[in-house]
Order: C-alpha cells, then sequence, then structure tokens
C-alpha cells in the first residue's frame, strides 16, 4: 500500500466516522420537542397560534434542514392558514460572511406557493418568489391601509429593513402581477373586478413606497397609475400622491361615474389625481 493510500485511510476512517455521527445524531434528534418549543416562541413572538403536525429531518441538493408537515397557523380573529409542507435549511448566501445569518424557506401551502431566502436579524428581509398566493388569505392591512384586494399573486420580492433604523420602513423591490381578482375601497360604490392588475413597487428612499407602474386590466375598467404613498406614523395616514389614468368600458360604470361629476371623453376615458391619505384619499 502506498504512502498516499495509508494518508487517506487514516484522515478518511476518522471523518467517515465523524459524518456517520453527525447523520445519525440529524436523524434521531428528539424533532417533536423542538416542534413543540419552536410553535411556543412563535406564538409568543408574533402572536400567531401555530400547531406543527410533524416535524422532522429533510435532505436534499441544497443541503440539510428541516421539514414542518400539516402546519396550521392563525391570527386572533383571522383565517387558519394549512401549509401542507415547510422546508427550512441554512441558505447558500455571502450574508453569511456579513454576520447576517440567512435560511432558505420553501412553502407549499393550501394557498400558494413560496421560496426564498429569509435573512434574519438587524436589516433582515426577504429575497424569493411567489406563486399562486391567495391574497384573500394574508394579513396585508399595514399595506394596504383602506384598499381590499383579492386575486392570486405571482411576485418577485426583494425586500430588506433598513439596518440603522428598522422603524423607518422596507427598502427594496416587488414586481407582481395579481390575477381573477377585485379591489375595493370606501371611495368606490363597488368591488372592481379584474383579470390583471401588475405592478413595480420601490420602498425606501424619502417615501414609502414608489409606484413606478401599476396596470389594471378589467372588464369594467382599464386603468393605470403612478406617484408614491409618504411615510406616516400609521397605514391609514400615509400621505398619497397619485396620477391615475383609466378607461371605463362599461355603458353603466360610465353613466355611474357621470353621475359623480366626472366628465368622461367620448370613449370613456379620464384622468385624475389623487391626494390624502391611504385611509381617507381625496380625488381632484
Amino acid at each position: 500500500m502506498g504512502r498516499l493510500a495509508r494518508v487517506l485511510l487514516w484522515v478518511g476512517y476518522p471523518l467517515a466516522g465523524l459524518a456517520l455521527t453527525v447523520l445519525f445524531v440529524f436523524l434521531g434528534f428528539p424533532y417533536d420537542l423542538l416542534g413543540k418549543r419552536l410553535s411556543s416562541e412563535v406564538e409568543r413572538a408574533t402572536q400567531v397560534r401555530l400547531r406543527i403536525g410533524e416535524l422532522s429531518p429533510h435532505l436534499g441538493l441544497g443541503g440539510p434542514g428541516l421539514e414542518a408537515s400539516d402546519v396550521y397557523a392563525a391570527r386572533e380573529g383571522g383565517r387558519t392558514i394549512v401549509l401542507r409542507s415547510l422546508v427550512v435549511r441554512p441558505a447558500w448566501s455571502l450574508a453569511w460572511l456579513r454576520g447576517t445569518p440567512a435560511v432558505h424557506v420553501s412553502v407549499d401551502s393550501e394557498i400558494g406557493n413560496s421560496a426564498g431566502t429569509v435573512f434574519l436579524g438587524q436589516g433582515g428581509g426577504f429575497q424569493g418568489e411567489l406563486e399562486g398566493v391567495q391574497v384573500g388569505f394574508l394579513p396585508l392591512e399595514d399595506l394596504t391601509g383602506g384598499l381590499e384586494v383579492d386575486g392570486r399573486l405571482d411576485a418577485t420580492i426583494d425586500l430588506r429593513a433598513p439596518s440603522e433604523d428598522a422603524g423607518a420602513g422596507l427598502e427594496g423591490t416587488v414586481e407582481f402581477d395579481l390575477t381573477e381578482g377585485s379591489v375595493a375601497t370606501n371611495a368606490l360604490p363597488i368591488a372592481v373586478p379584474f383579470e390583471h392588475l401588475r405592478g413595480t413597487l420601490a420602498f425606501g428612499g424619502e417615501v414609502w413606497v414608489t409606484i413606478e407602474k401599476l396596470e389594471l386590466e378589467g372588464p369594467l375598467v382599464q386603468a393605470q397609475a403612478s406617484g408614491h404613498v409618504g411615510l406616516g406614523p400609521n397605514a391609514q395616514l400615509r400621505p398619497l400622491v397619485l396620477t391615475l389614468s383609466y378607461t371605463a368600458k362599461d355603458p353603466a360604470v360610465q353613466a355611474a361615474l357621470a353621475g359623480l361629476g366626472r366628465r368622461l371623453a367620448p370613449d370613456g376615458s379620464d384622468e385624475l389625481a389623487v391626494s390624502g391619505t391611504l385611509g381617507a384619499p381625496v380625488v381632484r
């Protein structure tokens, strides 16, 4: 036996033993107890009731992790969301070199799917994708103010909390496409259905969010909007500066808008400016 072969054996046997020991510990860990502890910590920190049906080790191409199945989550007075599978593992990310823990999260649920990287600690955030998520089930009051939005959401998200002052808001971008849904507000007499509601949002800077693009395509109305939502003490009081152009395609909608004092062009188009706040918009 050559010297190189002997060296490989001397090194290989201990490493193999260590790997097997780690694997047995990984597979034999008391995950049921860990699941109960995680549920308690989440409920204490977020006021979300959480029940994990089963917590088990997960081995995949991205590395070892944990998989929770049959997870039930509900906010006080809110709907219960069922996650068929939730896989968490350390993420392959340079954020670790900056001292920011990062975990990869993959969710398969009855209201849609998501996959991406969650950055923990100060300056934390999320970078990933949402697919087919029913937004009517999500607690979006702080994001939408007085708007009620429903539909299936596909989105690409890259959002972080500022490292200096996490209370100042979020930083990053969101590109989204909502399909087969509706939008309602106190300023509208009825909910407006749509086939698509697409947009590009940029968070941060001197405002809460800049609406770079917002397009609505529906059977009653087609609309485009841009502008920004400023900073405020809460969602209801965030100031609005928006320009909106739309075309009312349905004669009944045209008649209703005319009854409200809008002077539409012959093709049903109109332009207006929106100010005020998210909770109390003012149309000019």
